[in-house]
């Protein structure tokens, strides 16, 4: 049971490490948003402020978005193929993280319907790449485990 709970430590650690370095892609996004509409550029600071906020949401997000998605794939596909424990894990990131965005959305002064159906896509798309990185390599150091001669079943 303990190397389990090591395999899928493992496995949040690289989703936190993949969702820490999506952060240059979101600021070049942003970077390029704020050209096109003639806004501001913000500060040197605005990059690492930007990699540090994101570091903190990715700590909060490893137990309340990526380990209960790859434990319900794992769950819902016991013994079964990696490509749906895949689809299990995103479909249960997708809903967590546009749940949780949609709350943050009602709890703020004035969500607009279009803001939060956007906010929620993006919340979605942005955890699938974490979810992946989790569950392939819990699947993987899972895998090796059992493969292995040496442990025992």
């Amino acid at each position: 049971m303990s190397r389990t709970i090591g395999h899928h430590a493992a496995g949040a650690f690289v989703a936190w490490l993949v969702f820490v370095a999506q952060t240059p892609v979101i600021y070049a996004g942003l970077l390029v948003y704020a050209a096109s509409t003639t806004g501001d550029l913000g500060g040197p600071l605005a990059g690492p402020v930007l990699c540090a906020s994101m570091a903190c949401l990715g700590i909060a997000l490893v137990p309340l978005l990526f380990v209960p998605a790859g434990w319900t794939g794992e769950i819902a596909s016991r013994g079964g193929r990696l490509s749906v424990k895949l689809l299990v894990s995103f479909a249960v990131a997708a809903v967590l993280a546009m749940l949780y965005v949609a709350g943050i959305a009602v709890l703020t002064d004035k969500p607009t319907v279009a803001g939060t159906l956007l906010a929620c896509g993006g919340g979605a798309g942005a955890v699938l790449g974490p979810t992946a990185a989790y569950v392939l390599v819990a699947q993987r150091r899972l895998k090796t485990v059992r493969s292995s001669p040496a442990s025992p079943q």
